[in-house]
């Protein structure tokens, strides 16, 4: 396909080896992790959002920060037994000197010489951190959107190569469903020999999903997280920017909530050009998203079959153009009776970005024997009949919409489609998604969510996300965050 800006695909046997091997200073043992925690600003920020001790009652043993670093920790040691449980002597101190060292020797002085229990955190999980569980979330956003941007992520001095963005400027993002703490999908159960009752512990949260795509659906009972993140090439300088629960069946599903977290995350993002997703994104999504400014890069639904687009007529030529695999291909008849739908070079990805809307197209060099002719199509944008339509030159009248010409152009012209070398090198970025997927499934005791109840899991997942950050946080400024002593 000559002159073509996307390039021509390459088979799997021609495409070059892209996984990188992690240096030694990027990887980080259980010890370096609890030091990151230990060290990360925004934990001791998100502690004053927490309910001081009060007056009444028995007083409280531990300040609130501790409990949440103890939340940040379980993801790195992988239970709450196994995080109390690293609070050795020698960690503790460290803890001490940790908050000696950023809240002050006032709340360092608080601390008993001794670690809290896991029943002391249970307690505090329950009363103290999942009813301030909505604005610490919050809060933490709005930070990882601030280091992202310090760490180099979404640059809006950067470059603009709409055909070929770079990793660094486009937000990923995908869904898991961790494994419910147990089993039980009924309260009590009846012996079929014995006849006896059983009583058993059901997660209240926890449904019932469908995983891995459109053909092979699996089930999986838990709940569902939705995670949107961003990174340039170091794997641990990721920044997981927003977390949301998706609650399925009735509710908002998973594209639903990923759709509203990107535009969110674009309007504080003003570097960021595009979003990584699965096939969960249909149409009607990339519409949305593209309307408001942002590539969308994803596979294909396999449900959209070629369908004819337009008869271009000039002069003494005709060209017939179909839709096919996410582009513009043109029709061309075979000496056997039949026909092949050649995918028709295009040249340039013109966005015309505006505040309230956006479109895009595709300009077409489409070749001919009577000379080439160029042609341009729009592309990512399904319009309505409140959108601004042209003429047409031949007849006077109004060019009808997409919607009256029953037409989902979005659904079958993608902005970057699928079958090209560019899409080949964007794509797998989205597999940052997965990634942050296993390391959630490897910080679960026994793969298994370790908390009942959706506030209570929601603080879980909130200490993985600050965990995850700490980490790259210390990464990105190591003279900064030494190691407590």
């Amino acid at each position: 396909m000559p002159d073509d800006i996307f390039g021509d695909p390459l088979p799997p046997a021609q495409r070059p080896r892209r996984k990188r091997q992690l240096a030694d200073a990027e990887q980080r043992c259980v010890e370096q992790r609890i030091a990151d925690c230990l060290n990360f600003p925004l934990i001791y920020e998100l502690a004053e959002h927490l309910t001081p001790p009060g007056h009444v009652g028995c007083p409280r043993r531990y300040p609130s920060l501790v409990y949440l670093l103890l939340a940040a920790l379980m993801p790195v040691t992988g239970s709450k037994r196994s995080a109390v449980g690293a609070l050795t002597d020698k960690q503790w101190s460290a803890l001490r000197t940790a908050v000696r060292r950023h809240a002050g020797r006032r709340t360092a002085a608080l601390l008993p010489p001794i670690p809290p229990t896991r029943g002391q955190y249970l307690y505090a999980e329950e009363k103290i951190l999942a009813p301030h569980i909505n604005a610490l979330q919050e809060a933490f956003e709005d930070h990882a959107i601030q280091q992202a941007l310090a760490q180099g992520l979404f640059p809006s001095d950067a470059p603009r190569n709409w055909a070929r963005p770079e990793r660094r400027q486009l937000l990923a993002g995908d869904a898991t469903v961790p494994k419910a703490p147990s089993k039980a999908e009924q309260a009590t159960t009846t012996d079929t020999t014995t006849g006896e009752e059983r009583l058993h512990r059901v997660d209240p949260a926890a449904r019932l999903y469908y995983e891995n795509g459109e053909k092979e659906k699996r089930p999986a009972r838990g709940t569902k997280w939705f995670f949107a993140s961003g990174r340039d090439d170091g794997y641990w300088r990721r920044v997981i920017l927003a977390f949301r629960h998706v609650a399925g069946g009735a509710y908002e599903d998973e594209a639903a909530i990923a759709v509203r977290t990107f535009m969110g995350l674009k309007s504080q993002l003003p570097g960021c050009m595009g979003a990584l997703y699965d096939g969960a994104f249909r149409g009607t999504h990339r519409d949305t998203l593209a309307r408001h400014g942002l590539l969308v890069i994803n596979k294909q639904h396999g449900s959209a079959s070629p369908r004819a687009y337009e008869l271009l007529r000039y002069g003494r030529c005709r060209h017939d153009l179909w839709c096919e695999d996410g582009r513009i291909a043109e029709r061309v008849p075979l000496d056997d009776g039949t026909s092949h739908l050649l995918p028709v070079p295009i040249t340039r990805l013109e966005p015309r970005l505006g505040r309230t809307k956006s479109r895009w197209y595709h300009l077409l060099h489409i070749p001919c024997r009577h000379g080439a002719h160029d042609y341009r199509v729009p592309v990512g944008i399904t319009t309505t009949p409140d959108d601004r339509s042209g003429t047409d030159p031949t007849t006077g009248k109004r060019r009808l919409s997409d919607v009256e010409r029953d037409f989902h152009r979005a659904e079958h012209l993608q902005q970057i489609p699928q079958h090209t070398r560019a899409h080949q090198l964007l794509y797998p970025y989205r597999s940052d998604a997965e990634s942050i997927h296993n390391q959630l499934d490897q910080s679960l005791w026994n793969r298994r969510m370790v908390s009942y109840g959706l506030d209570r899991q929601k603080v879980f997942i909130l200490g993985f996300t600050l965990a995850h950050n700490a980490t790259s946080y210390h990464l990105h400024h190591p003279a900064s965050t030494q190691p407590a002593r």
